[in-house]
């Protein structure tokens, strides 16, 4: 028995071929495709950002001075600030004058109260090479007033220094008995004004250091001044 076969036969075959072909292909290549995709790995890196709440104290101190200060300030021998103060109990002391030296002309107004005085003058000084001072007080004991100058013993013999002019000239003028230092920079002028501080009358003083004058008027405050100026005087020679 012989087949025959058509050529419509022939091409079928072929189609059905191809069809099953495409669909065992199609298999082979989701089964290639999830094996792949299930053996393949994949790396992550993840961040993680932490927030931590600091609580910062801060502590702040302010420190409050209440100061209550008074300055009286010579700037000219024609104006002099006056203020008054209590000094002690049943009296007063009126500040006439505050100098500071190198910054002001402290012998000037040293001189200008000098210049003033009608009854008496009374220093005690560790240092003296001022010539106009000197002179100031050459001048006052030819108006009549009494002059009385204690003078540290050491330094009488300063170079320039005022002692033994004022004794030619004609002043009533000592060396101090301490064996030690007598180092007073004071003038009591009519037994009522005290020119005190820590001013030598020297050029050094007015010129180059940072000195201060002060000067008071108060009766029981000259007084006061005045009695050590008598217990000076009398140890000076």
């Amino acid at each position: 028995m012989r087949w025959r076969v058509s050529l419509r036969e022939i091409a079928a075959f072929f189609v059905v071929v191809l069809i099953i072909g495409i669909i065992i292909g199609f298999c082979f290549g989701s089964v290639y495709v999830e094996a792949r995709t299930v053996t393949k790995s994949f790396t992550f890196t993840a961040t993680i950002i932490e927030t931590i709440p600091q609580t910062v104290t801060r502590t702040i101190s302010h420190t409050v001075t209440e100061s209550s200060s008074r300055t009286v300030t010579a700037t000219a021998l024609s104006t002099i600030t006056k203020t008054t103060t209590v000094f002690e109990r049943g009296g007063e002391v009126k500040v006439l004058g505050v100098c500071f030296s190198r910054t002001m002309n402290c012998s000037s107004l040293i001189g200008y109260w000098i210049s003033r005085a009608n009854e008496s003058i009374h220093i005690m000084i560790y240092g003296f090479t001022l010539d106009h001072l000197s002179k100031a007080l050459i001048d006052a004991v030819k108006r009549g007033v009494e002059v009385e100058v204690v003078v540290e013993r050491e330094s009488a013999y300063w170079r320039g220094s005022e002692y033994e002019r004022l004794l030619q000239a004609g002043v009533d003028v000592k060396l101090d008995g301490n064996p030690y230092t007598m180092h007073h920079k004071v003038a009591i002028i009519d037994g009522k004004i005290v020119i005190t501080g820590s001013y030598n009358w020297t050029w050094s003083a007015e010129r180059k250091n940072d000195e201060n004058v002060l000067i008071l008027m108060s009766k029981s405050l000259a007084e006061k001044y005045e009695k050590e100026f008598q217990r000076t005087w009398l140890l000076a020679s």
